[in-house]
Formats: C-alpha cells, sequence, structure tokens
C-alpha cells in the first residue's frame, strides 16, 4: 500500500486519521513484505490483528491464512474494512480492545497462532499486558511500536529502564527487535521512529504446548504484585510492594528470606522468574 493508495482510500471512504487514537497508516510495501515474512502466515494459521485500520496488513494476511480475525476500536473504518476482509472470508470486530472479551472468539479462532498489531504509544502497555494474559499460548506475536518503547520491552535487570513489561515479555518468550521503520513509511508521517519487533512463546516440553509460566499470564493478581513491586522505584521492593497494602513487610520479608534474596534488594534487581517464586511464596502465605 502506496501513500497515494493510502490518499484514495481515506478520499473515497472519507476517512481521516483520528489523532486521539493515535493513527497513522503504513504506507510502505516492502515494511508491510518484512512484517508478514517475519509473522510467516500460512493456510494453516489463525490470525489476529489487533488495530488495522484502513487494513495495511490486512489483505494480505486474510488471503494467507486458515482464518483472520481483526479488532477495530475505529467504527468510521466499517465500509472500507468489510469491503476489504468479507469477499477474503476475514471477521472484523469493532470494538475497544481493550474492553473486549476475547472469550467471545470460538473455536480455532480462539487460538491465534499469529498476532499482528501496529500498537500506538499512548496504549502499547495495556494492549501488550492483554494480549498476553488472553492469549498465554499463542506462539507468535508482531507488534510495530514506537522506537523508544523498545528501551522497556527491552530492558535488563539492574537498568532504570527494567519494569513490568520487561518481565512479562521476557516471561512469555524470546523476543526480538527486528528492523526500525522510519516516519516517511506512514501517513500521516509520525516525528518519531517505528520499531517492529517479534515475540515468540517460550515452550515448556518438547510437545510444543505450554508456556512454563502460563499461570502468571492467566492471573490478573501476579500482574497486580508486578507493577506494585515499581510502584515506588526508589524504594526497596519491601517498602513499594508493600505501600499497596496487599503484602505486609513481614510477609514479603519472609518471602525475600526464603528466596535467599536481601531485605533491602530493590525491583530492579530481580530475575523475572523471580517475581515468579515470589508470587507463589506470598499468595501461600496470604492468609498468615
Amino acid at each position: 500500500m502506496s501513500k497515494q493508495e493510502v490518499l484514495t482510500i481515506l478520499e473515497n471512504y472519507g476517512l481521516s486519521a483520528t489523532r486521539s487514537l493515535g493513527q497513522n497508516f503504513l504506507c510502505n510495501d516492502a515494511v508491510i513484505d518484512e512484517i508478514l515474512d517475519l509473522a510467516k502466515i500460512t493456510k494453516s494459521k489463525q490470525v489476529l490483528e489487533i488495530g488495522p485500520g484502513i487494513g495495511a496488513l490486512s489483505e494480505k494476511a486474510a488471503s494467507s491464512a486458515a482464518a483472520y480475525t481483526a479488532v477495530e476500536i475505529d467504527q468510521t473504518f466499517t465500509t472500507r474494512l468489510h469491503n476489504l476482509l468479507d469477499p477474503l472470508g476475514g471477521e472484523v470486530i469493532f470494538q475497544d480492545y481493550l474492553k473486549w472479551d476475547a472469550d467471545s472468539l470460538s473455536g480455532e479462532k480462539r487460538n491465534p497462532d499469529v498476532i499482528l498489531s501496529n500498537l500506538p504509544y499512548y496504549v502499547m502497555t495495556p494492549i501488550m499486558v492483554k494480549l498476553m494474559q488472553d492469549f498465554p499460548l499463542c506462539p507468535k506475536m508482531v507488534f510495530m511500536v514506537e522506537e523508544e518503547a523498545c528501551d522497556r520491552i527491552f530492558a535488563m535487570p539492574g537498568s532504570k529502564q527494567y519494569g513490568p513489561l520487561a518481565i512479562l515479555t521476557d516471561l512469555f518468550g524470546r523476543k526480538e527487535k527486528c528492523f526500525n521503520v522510519d516516519g516517511g513509511s506512514f501517513y500521516p508521517a509520525p516525528n518519531t521512529t517505528s520499531s517492529v519487533i517479534r515475540i515468540e512463546r517460550s515452550l515448556s516440553n518438547e510437545d510444543g504446548q505450554s508456556n512454563p509460566h502460563v499461570s502468571c499470564f492467566r492471573d490478573a493478581e501476579w500482574f497486580s504484585m508486578v507493577t506494585g513491586a515499581f510502584a515506588l522505584r526508589r524504594k526497596t521492593l519491601v517498602n513499594s510492594l508493600s505501600s499497596g497494602g496487599k503484602y505486609s513487610k513481614n510477609q514479603i520479608l519472609s518471602a525475600l528470606s526464603e528466596m535467599g534474596q536481601r531485605e533491602t534488594v530493590r525491583s530492579e534487581d530481580l530475575l523475572p522468574t523471580d517475581f515468579v517464586v515470589l508470587y507463589q511464596i506470598l499468595r501461600g502465605r496470604k492468609g498468615e
């Protein structure tokens, strides 16, 4: 999809980019092809796309997949997306993904093989979190994000950027920053550089069916504990996590002792798997 094609579509359907929704339409065929190459969509794959917009990725993705489903917040795109996807057997759900119930998907569509999304910066974290909670067994997710967001996604323990998003994506699986996309590849052109990242699910065993941390992704309380641990970054983990009121300082100190961690440890010094262990211990002592 070229810039001229985007302009023609917008004119023909009376559409425009909505700044409040972070809409910038991809208009570079080379980038589109690179993204789809990373996704490796085949006729055996179930594909879910969040925020298809006017369908830069959608037509090729739907044509290549066994089944394609899109969730789009902007209902002004209704006619455009139905005209594009209905002939290909694609399904479009006009909902705010953050308010949408993924369990409304039926059959094999409930277990997508590939998830695609060009994520607006202002909702990047909540959408990524919800996707991993909704679809913890999805083998592959390919996202477009603002390049600066990679500092948080790929942050290492001990760094200032390390936090819940880095922990969640680390536990989900192998992640890689694949390539950058300049602002000129979008209409309207943003003043930022974007990055395409790929996250592939970790497997717990040779059967290729499970993620060893799948229970965490399905447990909202676990993620709440992780975010609580980073609520007061300048404080120790004990002070930060206890500030939420769910766990007492004594409970947290006892759990850290059992883990062989010092009581003055800060949240950014723990490994992602440490937060799994911490939660398991705290959950067992919740009534103490």
